[in-house]
């Protein structure tokens, strides 16, 4: 149960930053949730890597520019954030 409540709030916060930053996402009732970041996600997971925060390339599900991020705790939630929010203004 205490996993489930982490997921559902985790993924409450992640769908709410997406909406903030204007990135579309794909609804999941699963662990991890897609993100559209219009931008290669190649690129995306390169420079989040750099800050030490590991998402999965959509281009291998046939969506290039999404990421794939698995909910974490709340705290790895909100670095995943910031990290974000540094990322893409480098690389529109």
């Amino acid at each position: 149960e205490r996993g489930r409540r982490v997921n559902r709030d985790g993924r409450t916060y992640l769908y709410a930053a997406c909406e903030r930053l204007g990135l579309p996402y794909v609804p999941s009732h699963a662990n991890f949730v897609f993100i559209d970041v219009k931008v290669d996600s190649r690129a995306v997971f390169q420079e989040l890597l750099r800050r030490g925060v590991i998402v999965r390339t959509g281009d291998i599900f046939g969506l290039p520019t999404h990421i794939r991020v698995t909910i974490g705790t709340p705290e790895e939630n909100a670095r995943f954030v910031r990290a974000l929010e540094e990322v893409l203004p480098l690389l529109k």
